[in-house]
């Protein structure tokens, strides 16, 4: 199949969205599909603005058996059949029914910016009119990607905040968790007691309350890996204490020393759609300790030592004694690898077909 993929960046650098982007062009190429990528190769918010509103209409293919939108963001301008001309696009784009079946798929990985717009952040900032005009430009991005032929989330969780916020048909959506790394595995560590965070730094993540309680703790380390909007605040809030040490952007092959060289995985996050940090701590069969507020699948939170407080936690005497009697390291293990990302790309090549076949 002739397939055109759309989203960011297939670049690792893209965080999360970038790690699996690239994931499943790799996997559809190994497949032998033709794979056509489009992507955005300026950063900032500006630029990727003008890339979902008009850019990506000119760099898309046209022919193409499917075209899938890795995020909504990037679904703005799938065709709703082959071939179709950028004028028919143009004016298509406001006439089209409200499941119209538009030649693709779409993949949503959260919709809070429309659930808890106040947590969106990483890239748009936090002042009122930016976060405002993100969450309806975010809307309507989600509008045009349900009209997809179908619609992916990674979740149940997100299945069913799409199907409540947009009223969706329960057979247009399918839930396709995505994988992880196959060399991610537990491996010998350093006697030091180290605490670790990898994710973005911005507000969404709360970040801060793990400073403040590692603060107060007798741990010897906390390393903090990842970039964000609130990197120089939190390195500030850490400054007068040398156990903190901010790792910045982990290369891909650091990622299996990085989460080995853990004691404790800490994830003070208030929403995700899924977490896969979490899933990758727990491939090294890591304890993983989250927030009991934090809005995350229950299939994943589950398998977390829930904190009411993180100081609390964190300065216990015997924490990393207490984790491993009370979390079942080798029973996330398994369920962490079961996250294969063939299994995930088989379900994304099943619905190509179907699509490509109708």
């Amino acid at each position: 199949m002739k397939i055109c993929l759309l989203t960011r960046t297939f670049n690792l650098k893209g965080g999360g969205i970038g790690r699996v982007s690239a994931e499943i062009r790799d996997g559809l190429m190994r497949r032998g599909h033709e794979v056509y990528c489009v992507s955005t190769s300026s950063e900032g918010l500006v630029s990727y603005f003008g890339y979902t509103v008009g850019g990506i209409l000119f760099k898309m293919p046209r022919g193409m058996d499917i075209y899938h939108a890795l995020t909504p963001m990037e679904s703005i301008w799938i065709p709703k059949e082959k071939g179709v001309s950028i004028i028919l696009d143009l004016i298509a784009l406001t006439h089209r029914d409200k499941y119209g079946g538009r030649l693709g798929v779409a993949t949503f990985h959260d919709i809070f910016p429309l659930t808890h717009p106040k947590l969106q952040g990483a890239g748009v900032g936090y002042s009122k009119v930016k976060t405002g005009i993100a969450s309806w430009y975010f809307r309507f991005a989600c509008e045009c990607a349900v009209k997809c032929r179908y619609v992916v989330t990674v979740s149940e969780h997100v299945r069913d905040e799409v199907q409540r916020v947009f009223n969706m048909n329960s057979n247009k959506v399918r839930v396709i968790r995505s994988g992880i790394r196959s060399d991610l595995e537990p491996k010998s560590k350093d006697g030091k007691a180290r605490v670790g965070y990898l994710a973005q730094l911005d507000r969404r993540k709360r970040v801060d309350l793990l400073i403040d309680a590692f603060k107060k703790s007798d741990l010897d380390e906390l390393v903090i890996g990842g970039r964000g909007l609130d990197e120089e605040l939190l390195q500030q809030q850490a400054k007068d204490d040398k156990r903190i040490k901010f790792l910045g952007f982990i290369p891909d092959d650091e990622l299996v020393d990085f989460y080995n060289s853990l004691d404790v995985f800490v994830f003070p996050t208030a929403i995700e759609g899924y977490g896969l940090p979490i899933v990758e701590a727990m491939a090294c069969k890591k304890p993983v300790v989250v927030l009991r507020d934090a809005i995350i699948p229950l299939d994943v939170k589950s398998r977390c030592f829930i904190a009411d407080c993180l100081e609390s936690i964190l300065c216990h005497p015997r924490l990393i004694e207490v984790l491993h009697n009370v979390v079942n390291i080798e029973d996330n293990y398994k369920w962490a690898k079961s996250h294969n990302w063939d299994d995930s790309i088989n379900q994304y090549v099943e619905l190509y077909e179907q699509i490509a076949s109708s």
